[in-house]
């Protein structure tokens, strides 16, 4: 049997977050290969009335990454501040290596 190969969508956090009683520990963004066009446009909306600034690449943004996060993981934006910084770096690059870079 082949060893599968790790997907870089699916981040295990380093210190797991809590949240209204429920532990999280992983942040599976796989659903993101399934995201159309009119949902990413619902995404950008949101990240423009959270404040969000620069229109040029918002795709490199933590708050980007952290709103993709949230719609795709369910998990409320509240929840996916509450993700330490270093697990929340982490998420926006790979967000960004989704958009732009090979897999």
């Amino acid at each position: 049997m082949a060893e599968q190969k790790n997907d870089f969508l699916k981040l295990k956090l380093t210190i797991p977050v809590e949240w209204q009683g429920q532990e999280i520990r992983e942040l599976d963004l796989s659903k993101l290969r399934e995201m159309t066009g009119e949902e990413l446009n619902v995404v950008y909306n949101l990240y423009e009335t959270q404040g969000g600034e620069g229109l040029v690449m918002q795709e490199g943004k933590l708050l980007f990454a952290q709103i993709i996060a949230s719609r795709i993981t369910g998990y409320p934006l509240e929840a996916i501040y509450k993700i330490k910084a270093k697990d929340s770096v982490t998420l926006k690059n790979r967000v960004y290596r989704f958009f732009f870079l090979a897999a």
